[in-house]
């Protein structure tokens, strides 16, 4: 999420400042891969030049499951006709029919780094220029502490969830890697350590600055982007517009309440330039953010903000796949089929956020929960700083 514009009627010295919330996205295993929208928030364009960091971390567990997906129609039927929880012995059933098959396992946490120059051009343009990386690990203490194994299941046994309730202490704790093979048999391995630039995002913004809206505290930005995927795992470009409109409420003693919708949508691999392995099967992903932010403004020349948002995206993968295909893996857990099940469903999130901003610095920090528990990931947390030049 980008910065928030707090009010026109602060001191001039703060009134180019705005206070800054960290870049929320997902640390999903394939997400990383590829451009996605970070819903923008921000009411004005900025007036000085920026420059921001973040670094986010998310919990990953996801066992290993195969996927089977007959060839023929007639195939296809006949196991569409069975709950998709009855359909492992099918294989055997259709005297083993030709099939296209998917592997995939993930575990560890999961840590994105971000650097962005944000470029005002003028009060209703800008550009952002962002660059992603990341990181795998096993996620111990202390470089992770809401997003590591042993306090997840100490969470669950002891404030919610239940003793052991997904069967995860069955597993070893702090592995790192992640496995995917895809239809037609390309894979690709990520181990613990290993450190990966992903790509660049290139965002235009416009703030129209509609008279009759700003009149009644209503905002609005429209934005483009461009996506860059360099690496090796799915070498494109993704293009993407979105939409935000917000409703900004004045209180008294310099307090302000935003409400705020955006919606944006990406269009992934709209230009190829190397053999990519297929990672979803979904071309256009459309993701949608519900925002409630609370901001305050103090003698000091400072800014703080509580905000909380839920976030949707429609599934990596249609969902009428999933009425044909035979999940295979060890059930040893009632989340045992999730890997691959997941990627079929529409994903859902809330954050919780608090950012403060004085004179040239915002600081940000966050943290991430799924309570649809589908592990990919579970838990995240992440932290931001925007400098902003004189």
């Amino acid at each position: 999420m980008f910065t928030h514009s707090f009010s026109q009627k602060i001191s001039d010295s703060l009134a180019r400042f705005s206070v800054s919330h960290a870049n929320t996205l997902s640390v999903h295993p394939f997400g990383i891969f590829m451009s996605r929208i970070n819903t923008n928030f921000q009411l004005k364009a900025d007036k000085n030049l920026s420059v921001t960091a973040n670094i986010s971390g998310g919990n990953i567990w996801l066992q290993r499951v195969k996927s089977d997906s007959p060839i023929n129609k007639s195939d296809r039927n006949e196991v569409s006709k069975l709950n998709w929880y009855n359909r492992d012995g099918m294989i055997a059933f259709l005297n083993n029919a030709p099939t296209k098959t998917t592997k995939f396992e993930a575990d560890g946490v999961i840590r994105l780094y971000q650097i962005q120059l944000n470029l005002p051009l003028s009060d209703q343009h800008e550009i952002k220029v962002n660059s992603r990386m990341f990181s795998l690990d096993g996620g111990k203490i202390p470089t992770s502490i809401v997003t590591n194994d042993e306090l997840i299941e100490w969470f669950h046994s002891n404030v919610a969830g239940g003793e052991n309730p997904f069967a995860r202490k069955a597993f070893e704790y702090d592995q790192a890697k992640i496995r995917y093979s895809d239809e037609e048999g390309k894979t690709f391995q990520i181990n613990s350590g290993d450190f990966i630039f992903s790509g660049i995002d290139l965002s235009y913004y416009y703030y129209p600055q509609f008279k009759s809206l700003e009149e009644r505290s209503i905002y609005t930005n429209f934005g483009a982007q461009v996506g860059a995927n360099l690496n090796d795992i799915n070498p494109s470009f993704d293009l993407g517009l979105n939409g935000t409109i917000i409703k900004s409420i004045h209180l008294e003693r310099e307090r302000r309440f935003n409400v705020g919708l955006s919606v944006g949508a990406m269009r992934m691999q709209v230009l190829e330039y190397g053999e990519a392995v297929q990672l979803i099967t979904r071309k256009n992903l459309v993701n949608s953010e519900f925002l409630f932010e609370y901001l305050k403004h103090y003698k000091n020349k400072s800014l703080l903000s509580f905000a909380v948002s839920w976030i949707t995206q429609n599934s990596f993968n249609k969902k009428s796949d999933f009425e044909t295909i035979i999940l295979a893996g060890e059930r040893s857990t009632s989340h045992w089929h999730l890997a691959l099940s997941h990627l079929y469903d529409i994903r859902t999130s809330y954050n919780f956020m608090i950012s403060y901003a004085k004179g040239d610095f915002s600081y940000s920090t966050y943290f991430r929960e799924d309570f649809t528990v589908n592990n990919a990931p579970d838990t995240q947390g992440g932290i931001g700083v925007k400098y902003y030049f004189k």
